[in-house]
């Protein structure tokens, strides 16, 4: 049996939480989170020794959709980015939908550390293990 690695994103134009996951475990967590370049570019320098660090054989974006599921602004910047990760390191890009992952990973980031406002690298973190777990649980792996 071989095991695959997974990285999931949860993209923003300021930072990008990112989670890995395993085909053995099944199950996301949280890693590391990209600040990117104060002119609003994908930080791809560090986003490189990541994905070289892990080695993985998918990429899992959330994609952002609004209560309607229809395409919003942060849609598209997901979309791009995904597109780009695929060009840049030639591994397949899974997208999923992401809706309320952000608000549901404060809401557990509130629980866990018992404090009101959650740092935003804490949130973007939690949000991309959201999106990789809700992948895992919806997708048959081979």
């Amino acid at each position: 049996m071989t095991i695959k690695t997974y990285l999931g994103f949860d993209v923003g134009t300021k930072r990008t939480g990112i989670a890995i996951a395993n085909s053995l475990t099944g199950h996301a967590n949280g890693i590391d989170t990209v600040i990117h370049n104060k002119d609003g570019s994908t930080n791809w320098m560090q986003l490189e020794v990541i994905i070289k660090q892990h080695s993985p054989d998918a990429f899992i974006v959330g994609l952002p959709l609004d209560k309607e599921n229809k395409e919003q602004e942060m849609t598209y910047i997901a979309q791009s980015f995904g597109r780009k990760l695929e060009e840049r390191f030639s591994i397949d890009v899974f997208f999923i939908d992401e809706h309320l992952s952000s608000l549901e990973a404060k809401n557990q980031l509130k629980w866990h550390f018992a404090h009101k406002n959650a740092d935003r690298g804490d949130v973007d973190k939690r949000s991309a293990e959201l999106i990789l777990q809700t992948w895992l649980n919806e997708t048959t792996h081979d």
